[in-house]
């Protein structure tokens, strides 16, 4: 009897030390987790509250060029680097996975559900991921598509949604160039278009892109507040060039490979 209990202590401590099964599990020594999941940018967190709710639906929009499927990633990262599981469900498969790892997205621990385009496969596949539990971030990434395609979203659908992922330890996002949740989101962010910068005095070499975010809708504070985040590229080198890679040649700005070098917020 003293060997089994033994062993059922040493399972418990096994899983108990599984960062992905942490949320999930009740234990009496520790306080429960976070009412928020970090997005791994302070100064947005600072504004959200601390990130995007646990048990709630979290809106992220903006257009394409807004930085808004770097703030996904971004929160994809930051929960993969805690240990913990995220899901994305990929309606437009519009996911390249090696800028996700460049973005610091840990791969082994990211479910990679694609839709081929298909909508309608997205929402049944997100309510089975909330429902089965194990992960801290379930996102479903809506890309590019028009408001008239969203429009036809049942409300029935987000409805279903909403309750099956209240009450849980996961934060489900939903990212578009246009929301869809409307009411049903209880954290609703927009990001306005990014504004380039451009190295100086070489013209033509874009370093990064500055961009705004807004809290549109929050179930727990006053709306309004905003901050301005800029993605940009590290210096590689320490000589105050920025624009020169090691060997001599140019280091222009793109998208995958960019970090958020800096925010503020704004007044």
């Amino acid at each position: 009897m003293v060997g089994k209990d033994a062993a059922l202590r040493r399972d418990r401590s096994r899983l108990w030390a599984d960062p992905a099964l942490a949320p999930f599990l009740v234990r009496p020594d520790l306080r429960p987790p976070r009412r928020a999941v970090a997005s791994g940018l302070i100064s947005l967190d600072a504004i959200l509250g601390g990130g995007f709710p646990r048990g709630r639906i979290s809106e992220i929009v903006g257009s394409r060029t807004s930085g808004r499927t770097r703030l996904l990633l971004t929160s994809l990262a930051a929960a993969t680097a805690r240990g913990a599981l995220a899901a994305l469900v990929d309606v437009a498969d519009g996911l390249d996975p090696a800028s996700a790892a460049e973005v610091g997205v840990d791969l082994q621990r990211l479910l990679w559900i694609r839709c081929g385009g298909r909508l309608g496969l997205a929402w049944p596949a997100a309510d089975a991921l909330v429902r089965g539990g194990g992960f801290e971030i379930v996102a479903v990434d809506l890309g590019d598509l028009p408001p008239w395609t969203l429009a036809r979203v049942a409300l029935a659908v987000l409805v279903r949604l909403q309750r099956a992922v209240e009450g849980t330890p996961t934060a489900l996002l939903v990212t578009g160039s246009h929301g869809v949740a409307g009411s049903l989101a209880a954290l609703t962010v927009a990001l306005g278009r990014g504004a380039p910068h451009w190295a100086t005095p070489r013209p033509g070499l874009l370093l990064g892109i500055e961009t705004e975010v807004h809290l549109v809708r929050a179930h727990d504070r006053v709306p309004g507040k905003t901050v301005r985040l800029v993605w940009g590229l590290e210096p590689l080198v320490e000589d105050r060039h920025p624009d020169r890679r090691p060997g001599g040649g140019p280091r222009a700005f793109h998208s995958p490979g960019a970090r958020p070098v800096r925010s503020r917020e704004a007044g």
